[in-house]
């Protein structure tokens, strides 16, 4: 939620996030050349240690358990990349970047408290320094729309957004976990530039397809892309620091703020649709076309750079695959799982013929099969799940396509007529 502070608690406020960040690098620091003496990595012990002994100045501001916080994201990220390491995951990396920001969190109970007034909260900076205090956000649940009182709010994160040029407050909350589904009812995801997510799912009487578009999202990217283009030619023509130089880039940030947020909202919108879709099947396995790491290395690649287009390169490097995936697992509760879909949009589901469709439909010219090209490719990525090749579907069994739009079309209000 946004949030307004004064002068006095800006400037505080973001004081607090480069001490915090300082705080990480010594952290990063320190664990490095523990590594480097032991070949082993220390305990969180040890850590305080380090920094109650070295460096206790870096305490100066942040609460206790933010610092607590910020150490224990530390080691969980090393953890983290122990256990991809581990499984096999050669392309991990341990963290090594340092940080010149990093947000504040503050655990309940102790690091924010409801004033005795019940009309604010405080933000604890550490003993001896003022808190700051925000009024009382009012939260509800997202499924009942119930209001939380704040005895059930976890722990808060004050976040700087560095294009809007705004504070906001994270705060989170406890959600009931999502119903696990039939583990024998498989959703098939065939993702796409274009329809960010088509789902299939066999049953009884039919296969059950969702197609969601994405073409709102690609307005916004091409809105993006092109602004931003047509202002950084305008400031390589300026002396950076200067008057205009400032204005411009302002007004850079202000563009990459707005179609940020309206990128997460699009996200979060084609999540919603296709995990109320898998959840109404009671579908208990997730699997989706493995198209990991086709955006990388699209230019450096030679094979990719021949085989796509300067402005294919550009749509596949801006996709949001990952983002939309990590948030189907977090409403679903259920791991995406990964399968090849090779010549899956090519390929009928009817008589196994590899076609060239044209467009968004899908005609085979040998057995007339006709249908939506990503419901195809879903489909057929369904039967490899199922049968673990492509195999004829049931042909007594309609598809049944149902098309829904990421966001909802903007509709201004009328005016009501005087007659």
């Amino acid at each position: 939620m946004p949030i307004r502070l004064s002068g006095a608690d800006y400037r505080r406020a973001h004081e607090a996030c480069h001490n915090a960040a300082s705080l990480w690098n010594f952290f990063l620091a320190s664990i490095q050349e523990y590594w480097k003496e032991n070949k082993t990595d220390p305990t969180e012990k040890e850590m305080r240690h380090f920094l109650y002994e070295q460096r206790p100045d870096l305490r100066d501001g942040l609460h206790a358990h933010t610092v607590q916080l910020i150490l224990s994201d530390l080691m969980d990220a090393i953890s983290t990349y122990r256990s991809n390491r581990d499984s096999g995951d050669n392309n991990a990396r341990a963290p090594h970047r340092e940080k010149n920001y990093r947000p504040l969190e503050f655990s309940a109970g102790f690091g924010w408290r409801v004033t005795p007034d019940r009309q604010h909260i405080a933000l604890s900076f550490g003993k001896g320094h003022k808190r700051i205090t925000l009024p009382l956000p009012e939260i509800a649940d997202p499924k009942t729309g119930e209001i939380l009182p704040p005895e059930r709010w976890g722990s808060m994160q004050l976040c700087w957004n560095h294009n809007a040029r705004k504070w906001s407050l994270h705060v989170s909350v406890p959600t009931p976990k999502p119903p696990q589904g039939n583990p024998n009812i498989i959703a098939a995801i065939d993702e796409g530039i274009i329809n960010p997510m088509t789902v299939a799912i066999e049953t009884e009487n039919s296969y059950d397809v969702l197609v969601i578009n994405g073409r709102h999202a690609r307005a916004i990217k091409h809105y993006r892309n092109t602004r931003i283009a047509t202002l950084q030619e305008k400031l390589s023509r300026c002396v950076k620091g200067s008057k205009r130089w400032h204005k411009l880039n302002a007004k850079r940030k202000r563009i990459e703020a707005m179609t940020d947020s309206a990128l997460h909202n699009a996200n979060h919108q084609t999540t919603r649709k296709v995990a109320d879709f898998i959840q109404a099947h009671d579908a208990g396995r997730i699997v989706a076309g493995d198209v990991r790491d086709i955006e990388k290395n699209t230019r450096k690649d030679e094979a990719k750079r021949i085989k796509n287009t300067k402005n294919q390169r550009r749509r596949l490097s801006q996709w949001s695959r990952g983002k939309q995936g990590t948030l189907l697992e977090h409403k679903t509760g259920s791991t995406v799982g990964h399968i090849n879909e090779a010549w899956s949009s090519k390929t009928c589901p009817a008589c196994q013929t590899r076609n060239h469709p044209n467009g968004r439909g899908y005609h085979c010219h040998n057995c007339g099969f006709t249908c939506n090209r990503d419901a195809v490719g879903a489909i057929n990525i369904l039967m490899r799940a199922q049968h673990g090749a492509y195999t004829p579907i049931d042909m007594d069994k309609p598809i049944r396509v149902k098309y829904l739009r990421a966001t909802p079309i903007f509709q201004p209000k009328t005016v009501p007529s005087m007659e």
